[in-house]
C-alpha cells in the first residue's frame, strides 16, 4: 500500500466552475486548435504538478535563497512590522506549492490569530500547498479554493469568506504567465481599505545578453519533459513533433519581455480529444508556454495603474526577481 503523506487526514475544498472538466478540455481542444495553449493546462494532473515542482526548485531565481528569495524576505519583514493584534489572513493567490506562502507566515512576529486561504488553478498543488500552510506560523488553515483567477474574480469574495486582522494577499509567480490586469482585477476583488497586496515578477535584467541568459532556464530537458506530458496527454508521440524555445516578439500587456515556447509537429497530426477533434499540420506551430520578463518601472506601473500604494519594491541581486508590497488605500 502506498505511504500517504503527513498533513490533515481530509480538506474541505471549494471548487469553481472555472476549472470544470468540461471547460478544461474544451479550452484544450480550442488551444491546440487555434495555436495557443493556455498556461493552466500545464499545471492540471499530478504528473504536471510533480514535474513543474522539480523545475521550479531547480531553475527559478525565486527558489534561490542566495537571490530571489531574499527580495520575499524583505518584503515578509516589512509585512510584520505593518500588522497588529487584530491578526491576517493570507490569501494566496496562484500559491502553487504553497512554499512562498508558507515562508511569509514562518516569518510574521508573534501577534493575533493567523489564517491562510490557498487558492490555486491546480488540485493536486493546492493539496500540496494545504499541507505546507496548515500550522505554518501558528494559521489556521481555512477552506482551499480550486480556481481560474481571471474567471473566477467576481466570486472570489464570497469563497474566501471572512476572517479576522488584515488581508495580505499574494500573486507570486502569477505574472510570467498570464496578463498581469486580469490577475491583479482577482486581488482588487478581495484588498480592502489597509489590506496589502504583495505581487512578484520575473524581471529582464539591463545587461547586454541576459535575454538569452534567461531562455536557458526554459530551454532544458527537464522544462521540455514538463511541457510533454500536456502533449501526449492529447495523444502525441515523441518523434511525432519537437519542442522549441525562443523570445516572444509579443511579451503581453505590461511585459518587457518574454520567452515562448512551441510544439512543432513533423508530422500531420489527428488527435481525438475528449471535447472533439483536431487537426494539427506539420510545420504550423502551436504555442504551449508564454513566460513573461517585467522591468522594476513596469511592476511599479502595474502596481500604480491599480490604484494602490507602493510600499517597496525589492529587487534580488541577479536582478531576475522583484517583489512589491503595496498598499490598498
Amino acid at each position: 500500500m502506498a505511504s500517504i503523506p503527513e498533513g490533515p487526514p481530509f480538506i474541505d475544498v471549494c471548487v469553481h466552475r472555472s476549472v470544470h472538466p468540461a471547460a478544461l478540455a474544451a479550452e484544450l481542444r480550442d488551444g491546440l486548435a487555434g495555436g495557443e495553449v493556455a498556461t493552466r493546462q500545464h499545471y492540471i494532473s499530478a504528473r504536471q504538478a510533480r514535474l513543474w515542482r522539480g523545475i521550479a526548485v531547480a531553475f527559478s531565481p525565486a527558489r534561490d535563497e542566495s537571490d530571489g528569495m531574499q527580495a520575499y524576505d524583505a518584503v515578509n519583514a516589512l509585512i510584520g512590522e505593518r500588522l497588529d493584534e487584530s491578526g491576517v489572513h493570507v490569501i494566496g493567490l496562484g500559491c502553487a506549492d504553497g512554499a512562498k506562502e508558507r515562508r511569509l507566515l514562518e516569518a510574521l512576529p508573534p501577534g493575533g490569530p493567523v489564517t491562510a486561504t490557498p487558492v490555486d488553478v491546480s488540485l493536486p498543488l493546492l493539496q500540496i500547498a494545504a499541507d505546507a500552510l496548515s500550522g505554518a506560523g501558528g494559521a489556521l488553515l481555512r477552506r482551499p479554493i480550486v480556481c481560474d483567477l481571471a474567471l473566477a474574480a467576481d466570486d472570489l469574495p464570497k469563497m474566501v469568506g471572512e476572517a479576522p486582522g488584515t488581508r495580505v494577499i499574494t500573486l507570486y509567480g502569477m505574472l510570467p504567465g498570464i496578463d498581469a490586469f486580469p490577475a491583479i482585477a482577482a486581488a482588487l476583488a478581495l484588498l480592502r481599505s489597509g489590506d496589502m497586496l504583495a505581487v512578484s515578477a520575473n524581471l529582464l535584467p539591463g545587461e547586454d545578453g541576459a535575454l538569452e541568459r534567461i531562455a536557458a532556464q526554459y530551454d532544458n530537458a527537464p522544462t521540455r519533459d514538463w511541457l510533454w506530458a500536456l502533449c501526449e496527454d492529447a495523444g502525441i508521440e515523441q518523434g511525432q513533433a519537437e519542442i522549441t524555445v525562443g523570445p516572444l516578439d509579443d511579451p503581453g500587456a505590461g511585459a518587457q519581455a518574454a520567452i515562448g515556447a512551441w510544439l512543432e509537429p513533423s508530422v500531420d497530426l489527428e488527435l481525438e480529444l475528449e471535447a472533439g477533434a483536431v487537426s494539427l499540420p506539420a510545420g504550423e506551430p502551436v504555442r504551449l508556454l508564454r513566460s513573461a520578463r517585467h522591468t522594476p518601472a513596469g511592476l511599479e506601473a502595474i502596481i500604480v495603474a491599480a490604484g494602490l500604494e507602493l510600499l517597496t519594491l525589492e529587487i534580488s541581486p541577479s536582478g531576475e526577481e522583484g517583489v512589491a508590497l503595496a498598499l490598498c488605500p
